[in-house]
């Protein structure tokens, strides 16, 4: 039960030490559009401006959550050191659970062909995945408040690492105004650490100071390496995906677009382990004084230990859905060059999200594009992004981010970021065309 619990507090308190980490969209890059192959990630629909590319290494990342590290590590009065301030951190959070994402893309191999009515496109990724849907009356009101009147661990957590390759297709129809995209993938998953969906362990103290304990399907499992093993690659753990999307020209220049991204799942069938606390139902049990001081998720793990049964065991095989996320789009381009885009996103894995909203303007030349977006964001908190391709020779430079605001400004203060870079080698501009 021990290294259960230290297990999600480590994750939690772990990320918020070294960065700080709700869902993150990608609108800065997606209005990259067809000036980079890498754009596919985020819509499968790809026209390309030149005949044949191919990618060098590029990386990708997003991170969110519902407060900042300074939230977190605030100063001790009347001296220069910092202390943990778990009340503030409760006190910051404005809804019952806070979603802590974070997503690494690492792009491998990306070639892409232009069809004279369409492409083709050959890729391989690899991805790392971790979403939190954390109680605010969970870990976080128990490092904030010790045991008080009620204590609801009922978080759901998926960190997934894994790699993914796959084919690329896009097809225009009607005289070029409809384009169809999608993209098949096979995935090989390379780790997975997961809770179930339903699963939640609750405390309430009485009034004689005794705690009533409920759990239910309380498990913490893990695949693809297990403690004190040497990591090993295996293609075991294997699933597929796909993306689709479309877009239309309803009128000359004014072009509709919509992007489904990430369906499928991946099976988890290689060193599968399962911590776990039994099922109980109304177990009445002697409460104890818990010290804030100390180490309380230590101490509360210890007292579940001596009441609830609780081990480890070799688990099933089990699925995780991949992140699906949409992105629904209008653009239009007016004197040839100045682009407009409106751009709404959505994490379909974190219901509980607001959309987020952008408006963006780009210089879209020949070879060159670049642009600002205004984006509310899922927490309705107002970014600016910025983007950039270019291409020099045959050497093409990208940059996206949503968050230059934020990145310009304290690390400390940071709650969303995400960031796009990559060099491709680009032939035959405007052949094929």
């Amino acid at each position: 039960m021990k290294n259960y619990t230290k297990l999600i507090a480590t994750i939690a308190f772990t990320v918020l030490g070294y960065n700080s980490v709700k869902a993150q969209s990608e609108v800065s890059f997606f209005h990259l559009g067809d000036y980079v192959q890498q754009s596919t990630d985020v819509s499968p629909v790809y026209i390309p401006k030149n005949s044949f590319s191919f990618g060098l290494p590029s990386i990708g990342l997003a991170v969110g959550n519902g407060f900042a590290s300074s939230d977190l590590l605030t100063p001790v009065t009347g001296t220069e050191k910092l202390e943990y301030n778990y009340k503030n951190v409760y006190n910051t959070l404005d809804s019952d659970y806070n979603q802590l994402n974070q997503k690494v893309t690492l792009n491998i191999l990306n070639l892409a062909f232009k069809r004279k009515h369409g492409s083709i496109s050959f890729f391989v990724n690899a991805k790392q995945n971790m979403g939190w849907h954390m109680s605010k009356n969970g870990i976080v009101n128990l490092l904030a408040n010790g045991i008080n009147d009620e204590v609801l661990f009922n978080d759901k957590i998926n960190t997934t690492v894994y790699a993914e390759g796959g084919v690329g297709f896009t097809q225009q129809f009607l005289n070029d105004k409809l384009a169809v995209g999608v993209r098949v993938k096979y995935i090989i998953g390379l780790a997975n650490g997961s809770t179930e969906e339903d699963g939640f362990a609750k405390i309430n103290v009485n009034d004689d100071l005794t705690w009533t304990i409920n759990t239910q399907n309380a498990i913490a499992r893990v695949s693809g390496y297990r403690d004190g093993e040497d990591y090993e690659f295996s293609t075991a753990n294997t699933g597929f995906g796909f993306d689709i999307g479309a877009s239309y020209e309803i009128i000359p220049n004014l072009v509709v677009e919509a992007a489904v991204n990430d369906i499928g799942s991946i099976t988890w069938k290689e060193k599968v382990t399962e911590y776990y606390l039994e099922d109980v139902t109304n177990l009445v049990v002697d409460g104890v004084d818990l010290d804030t001081d100390g180490d309380i998720i230590e101490e509360l793990g210890d007292k579940l230990a001596d009441d609830v049964g609780h081990g480890e065991r070799e688990g099933e095989s089990y699925k995780t859905s991949l992140a699906t996320n949409t992105y629904i789009s209008a653009s239009y381009k007016l004197g040839g060059i100045h682009q407009f885009r409106a751009t709404m996103f959505n994490d379909l894995k974190n219901k509980d999200n607001s959309a987020t909203i952008a408006l963006g303007y780009n210089v879209a030349l020949d070879r060159t594009t670049y642009g600002v977006v205004g984006i509310k964001n899922a927490q309705g908190d107002i970014d600016f992004g910025l983007n950039l391709a270019t291409k020099l020779g045959p050497l093409q430079i990208f940059l996206a981010t949503d968050n230059i605001n934020k990145v310009l400004g304290a690390v400390q203060d940071i709650k969303q970021v995400n960031l796009r870079f990559g060099l491709n080698f680009v032939f035959g501009y405007n052949k094929w065309l």
